[in-house]
């Protein structure tokens, strides 16, 4: 896809668009994704916030990762809608959340991170890179899936 592509919350207070292409996606089954998903895993996509335009202000909680990173999470403060995550306040390296997009078909997550936490009755695709946790250095294996290596 190298399109222009939009997304944006459930109430339409925050709206955003970039310039495809889109990054390649993944897939994380951990427990604070299934919370923030409010479902069996969440789906993002690794970018530069810069490559956002945003209409409205996302408001943001910051929590602490298993790596004992912090995290900024970004939403809705009308709806709640989880938009994306950062390393840093204000945000560069994000990962947006593909269900907020307005058209996320043909989207499918090419790894999937801690999968020994996966939802029963979940199915993987079996090409897909997989890891029972989290890889040493995250943004270097969001890298590669980009690369293709």
């Amino acid at each position: 896809m190298s399109d222009l592509l939009t997304g944006g919350c459930q109430c339409g207070a925050i709206r955003y668009q970039f310039e495809g292409p889109i990054p390649v996606a993944y897939a994380c089954h951990c427990g604070e994704c299934k919370k923030q998903s409010a479902s069996a895993f969440s789906m993002s996509v690794p970018m530069q916030y810069a490559r956002l335009q945003v209409e409205g202000s996302a408001s943001y909680f910051v929590s602490t990762v298993f790596s004992g990173r912090t995290k900024y999470n970004y939403f809705c403060g009308d709806c709640g809608t989880r938009l994306w995550h950062s390393g840093s306040n204000p945000p560069e390296a994000i990962t947006l959340k593909v269900g907020t997009l307005d058209d996320p078909s043909g989207i499918a997550p090419m790894g999937h991170l801690w999968v020994s936490k996966k939802q029963p009755g979940i199915e993987l695709d079996p090409a897909s890179d997989q890891h029972l946790t989290q890889p040493d250095n995250p943004a270097a294996w969001r890298s590669n899936l980009e690369s293709g290596t």
